[in-house]
Formats: C-alpha cells, structure tokens, sequence
C-alpha cells in the first residue's frame, strides 16, 4: 500500500509542475543556430597520428605473415580421379 501512495504522490507532483512558456523558444533557437565547438589543433593531430599509427600496424602485419605454401607445395592432389563424380550425374541417380 506504501508504495502505491508513493506512486500516486509523485505523479500529483508532476501534474503540478508548471511548464516554462521559453522553453520551446529556447530549443528552437538552440536548433536554429548551435554551438560552434572549436577542435584544438592537439586533437586533430591525435587523430591523424592514430589513422597513421594504425595503417603502419597493418602494413607491417601484412609484411611479417608467411605463407605456407613452400610447405605444402608436394601436397596437391587431383581429386578427380579419386572422387568419380559422373556415378551420381546419371540418371537413376537422381
């Protein structure tokens, strides 16, 4: 029961709080002309040396992967003779 008194005693309050006549006013010019933030010239080299840092990252990743082909160079097989897929191309296979 408390807690429905509380719920009724909150709404209440809130039905009786009166609206700023502004406020619409205030938004609809906030809209119409924002608030120009200025970048500072340390956060706009941040950014840059982090795009350049991250390019670097990736080109020297690239650089140092090895593939193993040389490795498994002596291991390619023609499945075509193994696996004769013509037996269930024919007809009564279907």
């Amino acid at each position: 029961m408390k807690t429905d008194q509380y719920i009724d005693e909150l709404i209440n309050r809130e039905k009786q709080t009166e609206l700023n006549p502004y406020l619409a006013t205030r938004i609809m010019s906030r809209i119409e002309n924002p608030i120009q933030k200025t970048v500072s010239r340390w956060q706009t080299i941040a950014v840059a040396a982090s795009i350049v840092f991250a390019i670097a990252s990736g080109i020297g990743l690239g650089n140092s992967y090895t593939s193993n082909s040389d490795i498994a160079g002596g291991l390619y097989v023609n499945d075509s003779q193994i696996e004769n897929f013509s037996l269930y191309n024919t007809d009564g296979n279907e």
